[in-house]
């Protein structure tokens, strides 16, 4: 399984290195950013090179901002790789991801669908927990 990060700036390449710092060095996997001075196009053709490089397939792409223009570029790449999209990453997200690729029975789909079913539990509104969680 090999996984493509693609965001505004340098979140994509910041969440690769602070997961690696956590769970270690990754092979397989490349970051991508879209800066103010850049354009789509050569977002996408960085994108269809790591795609390439990669075999064209077991990919999964995850995007920081739903129809942000990394996202834009990524799903105008759907149509000729059969990559898988998850977009909203976050740190515990791809935390999670690299787990669960270990695991090499686990199919792109088998993780896309294991990483949308927890997502909902990265975010914490740690006020209320705090609040619940002191009055035991």
């Amino acid at each position: 399984m090999k996984y493509i990060f693609v965001s505004h700036g340098d979140l994509a390449k910041s969440i690769l290195g602070s997961a690696q710092m956590i769970v270690g060095e990754q092979t397989g996997v490349k970051a991508f950013g879209l800066y103010p001075k850049d354009d789509i196009g050569g977002l996408k053709e960085q994108v269809k090179s790591a795609i390439e490089e990669f075999g064209g397939k077991d990919i999964v792409c995850f995007t920081d901002l739903f129809s942000g223009s990394p996202f834009n570029a990524v799903v105008s790449l759907m149509g000729e790789y059969p990559i898988r999209h998850i977009t909203g990453m976050n740190l515990p997200m791809v935390l999670e991801a690299f787990m669960s690729r270990m695991n090499e029975e686990n199919t792109a789909e088998d993780i896309c669908t294991k990483l949308m079913k927890e997502a909902p539990a990265t975010f914490i509104d740690v006020n209320h927990y705090l609040s619940v969680n002191l009055e035991d």
